[in-house]
Order: structure tokens, then C-alpha cells, then sequence
């Protein structure tokens, strides 16, 4: 699915063609739509570290480091089940969350460069990781700023790297950086809040 996006916005087509390529795709999902959706929870399962908290009262341990970490498996971002996703991977360096990704034309903004929105979802979602890389709270995004310093390249690896620098109660402060083949692309900070279940929708409870 992602290939056949990045068909659609890099190639060339027709208006028959693209009739034809609209016609099948409605045929082939046919099936699906006929199937009750369901829940975004669901997708989680009972592995899911929020589940664990809920369980047994305490945050599960850091995986081993060097390990890649998952996120959530419907995420735009990273989501390995999310056919419109950027694809990105993340990782455990010690402390801190190391996330890996080549993004696509699909995600183009200025020609050849990965679009600034992107650049941003990318920046949360690897912050958001720190915490499984610590074995502390999951917590909200509360603020997020980013610095734009060079072009990122699409097509490219590029490598974002988080960290948390202070607390201060249940606010969580975060700084990362964001490298692509030529060095340092941009920067950024940010204020988490710890999650508390009773922030949790009750169908995760």
C-alpha cells in the first residue's frame, strides 16, 4: 500500500488509468468494509505497556538496549500495521530512543526535502519513546517546538535521536535532534505530562 501511494503521486497517469486503478481498489476492499470496524485499543492487545500498568500497578523494565522498540502498531508515524505510514523504526541507546527512517515522496514537501509536518509527528513520536527506553510513565505530548536548521532529504536515512534532560512533578522535559546524510537537519524540545489511568479511555481500563 505504501508503494502503490508513492506510484500514484510519482507517476504520471491518465485519467483512465486512474479510473481503472480506483475501480479495482474499491473492489478489492469491498470485502473489508462489509466487516464491522473495530476499536483502536484493539489493536493494541494485552502487550501493550499501558495494559501492563493497568495489570500489575507498576510500568514494565526497559527492553534490552540495542532492542527496537515498539510503538503503536496503527500509528501514522511508526505504526508497522499502518499502510499510510512514514515507517519508522525505534530503538533503545541506553536512556535514550533512537528512531530510523528512509521517508518516502509520498511525505514531500519542498522538492527532494520531507515535508516540515513530517519532520514534526517524527519528533513526537521518538520523545514519546524515551519512556519505554527508561521503563518510566508513558505520558501526552504538553508542548513541542522545533528548529529547522537544514534541508531533510526524502529517500534518504534519517536519524532522530531524544532524550529527557528534567522533571518537575508529573511534567517530563525532552530534547532530541534529527540527522540525515549531511549532518544535522533540526532540533527539538519538548513537555510531556505522566499519564494517569484515569486519563485512559474506559475501554482500555
Amino acid at each position: 500500500m505504501r508503494r502503490l501511494a508513492e506510484l500514484i503521486i510519482t507517476r504520471p497517469a491518465d485519467a483512465e488509468q486512474m479510473t481503472k486503478l480506483s475501480e479495482g481498489l474499491r473492489a478489492l476492499g469491498a470485502p473489508l468494509a462489509a466487516v464491522e470496524p473495530r476499536a483502536k485499543q484493539e489493536l493494541f492487545g494485552r502487550r501493550n505497556r499501558v495494559h501492563e500498568f493497568l495489570d500489575t500497578g507498576a510500568w514494565p523494565a526497559p527492553p534490552p538496549d540495542g532492542s527496537q522498540m515498539d510503538f503503536d502498531v496503527a500509528s501514522i508515524v511508526g505504526g508497522h500495521l499502518n499502510p499510510g505510514g512514514i515507517g519508522a523504526s525505534y530503538f533503545r541507546d541506553g536512556d535514550e530512543a533512537v528512531g530510523r527512517v528512509t521517508v518516502g515522496r509520498v511525505f514531500e514537501g519542498p522538492p527532494g526535502r520531507v515535508h516540515g509536518g513530517v519532520l514534526c509527528a517524527l519528533f513526537d513520536e521518538v520523545m514519546g519513546s524515551v519512556f519505554r527506553a527508561t521503563g518510566t510513565p508513558s505520558a501526552f505530548t504538553g508542548e513541542l517546538a522545533v528548529r529547522f536548521v537544514g534541508p531533510a532529504p526524502v529517500e534518504a536515512e534519517l536519524e532522530f535521536r531524544a532524550r529527557e534532560t528534567r522533571t518537575d512533578g508529573r511534567k517530563r522535559y525532552l530534547e532530541a535532534t534529527a540527522t540525515g546524510p549531511d549532518g544535522l537537519v533540526a532540533t527539538a524540545t519538548s513537555t510531556f505530562i505522566d499519564m494517569k489511568p484515569e486519563h485512559l479511555p474506559t475501554s482500555v481500563l
